[in-house]
């Protein structure tokens, strides 16, 4: 009988089957899920989730536009859930927003609207996140009603802003959690045409870091949102599969067992 884990031969934009999903994730160099509806919702671990991240823990990435938590404060709350991902393997949209900001804001002197954990992560990297002089502004989840509004008269004097995710919304234990993206959008009808760089996902920005000298073709990413997590990968050649609603059982049930069939050859273009 022929080996199951060897027919994997899908275009690259094609959803694989539960067959080819699993033979895609053993054989890649390296694996990039998304976390909330993946892998959490909210303070609940999904089913599969932890059998999953033992099984592939040498080569998974988290890749989330999560713009809360640092890879530190996150890494630490997923240990506490049963899932063991190590800090430098966690690649977030908060932080990456502050990292840009970082590397293009050369006085440091920026007006963050996030909550309590990234004010610190900015002042710890070399920011100024009050500045009343600011030469960006960078837009998180937890921006407050009063940062808002203050950042209106900055975005009408033309002041770029960093936006940590486009999202509307994520997955959250009882239901749609309000997003980065949301908060854009109120900004956005106050002050049309603002000038903005998207930092998460569909950008390139995180899979770039999480996929550090692999090639694109070498992994693949996991994720439960088509128009960032799918089409992002997909923009830059690596295949992705579309997790729906329920985290990883619900498309692929076995991704925690151990198989006697399972392929280890790597991944490569157009396979």
């Amino acid at each position: 009988m022929s080996d199951p884990s060897r027919h994997t031969a899908t275009h690259p934009d094609q959803q694989p089957d539960a067959t080819q999903s699993r033979a895609l994730v053993d054989r890649a160099e390296r694996i990039l899920c998304d976390l909330d509806g993946c892998l959490i919702s909210g303070s609940r671990v999904l089913p599969g989730a932890q059998a999953f991240v033992r099984r592939y823990a040498s080569k998974l990435f988290v890749v989330s536009n999560n713009s809360t938590d640092t890879a530190e404060t996150l890494s630490r709350r997923l240990a506490h859930m049963g899932l063991s991902v190590p800090e430098p393997r966690v690649i977030l949209a908060g932080e990456t927003a502050l990292a840009r900001a970082r590397d293009t804001v050369t006085s440091g002197e920026i007006r963050l609207l996030a909550g309590a954990t990234m004010q610190e992560r900015a002042r710890k990297i070399g920011l100024r996140p009050a500045s009343d002089r600011p030469e960006a502004i960078v837009l998180c989840r937890d921006a407050t009603r009063p940062q808002l509004e203050a950042a209106l008269p900055l975005l009408e004097r033309g002041v770029p802003m960093i936006v940590a995710n486009p999202d509307l919304t994520h997955p959250g234990e009882h239901g749609p959690v309000i997003e980065t993206g949301a908060l854009l959008a109120l900004l956005k009808a106050c002050v049309p045409r603002p000038n903005i760089t998207l930092v998460g996902k569909p950008s390139a920005y995180l899979f770039h870091a999480a996929l550090g000298s692999v090639p694109p073709a070498s992994a693949v990413m996991i994720g439960d949102n088509l128009e960032t997590d799918i089409a992002g990968a997909r923009a830059l050649g690596i295949r992705a599969i579309h997790v729906s609603p329920g985290g990883l059982c619900a498309m692929l049930p076995d991704l925690g067992q151990e198989t006697d069939n399972a392929s280890t050859e790597p991944l490569i273009a157009g396979v």
